[in-house]
């Protein structure tokens, strides 16, 4: 087929952008109004990321990157990297759907003689629960509870050298955290236990003391030709609580049930305003 006379290259790609573009914004948005630019803040969103006709390139860019990034459409393609690819992990293993709480240390606060800042994950089971029969009203529940123990104020795990152990394998917990002392292993299950309303149980308790210690400067290490500072071993450090997720067994994607701003986690069920 012959080209038109009036054909324009630069503006048959326009089109087609918008067309695709579009297309993807409006499934997106598909629970949101997409001619409201003083609507909710989705609506808003929606609004400002479909391309329009009279929009030049500098502006198409910057609608598509506000979508991508700034929405969250990029990250909603990108499933997490486990080292192992999920898909191929999950073929072998078939797992009760697991809550995990991500906490992680403030810079300029505690990070003085290290590189990064020290983090820490608690995760447990939902022993009554399968992929099957779990459903968005249970994850809006769940992200919830976890506001209440761990957002209101947010909730702060003083980590040490010491293990405390918590095992209530029928309940789907088998926590190992490192604390300052037992005191604050124990407070810290307790928050977790309540998530779902569980007793604390001492018989699950476990939390062998030891007289070692740990440099937070333990010297560098010779790496690729480089002297390169050594990791610190289990730092006397607290960590902040930042978001929480949930993990189904068949599917790729975490559920984001609670963030904090600085997590810059999209889709989130329960988002706190304070970090």
């Amino acid at each position: 087929m012959a080209i038109p006379e009036n054909h324009s290259p630069v503006e048959h790609l326009h089109d087609l952008i918008k067309k695709k573009h579009n297309k993807e914004v409006q499934l997106f948005f598909k629970k949101q109004k997409f001619d409201m630019p003083a609507g909710t803040p989705k609506e808003q969103a929606a609004y400002a990321c479909l391309i329009k006709d009279e929009d030049n390139a500098e502006t198409m860019i910057l609608r598509k990157l506000f979508f991508e990034f700034d929405c969250g459409h990029a990250q909603s393609l990108q499933a997490p990297v486990y080292g192992i690819p999920v898909s191929e992990h999950q073929r072998g293993v078939r797992f009760k759907p697991q809550v995990k709480l991500y906490f992680v240390e403030r810079m300029g606060l505690d990070v003085t003689d290290r590189d990064n800042p020290a983090s820490g994950e608690i995760t447990f089971r939902l022993m009554n629960e399968a992929s099957s029969t779990y459903s968005r009203a249970k994850a809006e529940a769940m992200a919830k509870d976890i506001k209440r123990e761990f957002g209101s104020p947010i909730f702060t795990w003083e980590k040490g050298w010491f293990y405390y152990y918590y095992k209530d394998f029928d309940r789907g917990y088998d926590l190992r955290l490192l604390v300052k002392n037992k005191a604050e292993g124990e407070r810290v299950v307790k928050n977790v236990l309540a998530i779902q309303g569980h007793p604390f149980d001492k018989d699950c308790v476990d939390f062998p003391e030891h007289d070692r210690t740990y440099s937070l400067n333990p010297g560098t290490q010779l790496i690729y030709g480089q002297q390169t500072k050594k990791s610190v071993e289990r730092p006397r450090v607290d960590v902040r609580f930042r978001y929480a997720q949930l993990f189904l067994h068949g599917r790729l994607k975490a559920i984001n049930l609670v963030a904090t701003p600085e997590s810059r986690l999209k889709q989130v069920i329960e988002r706190l305003t304070t970090i």
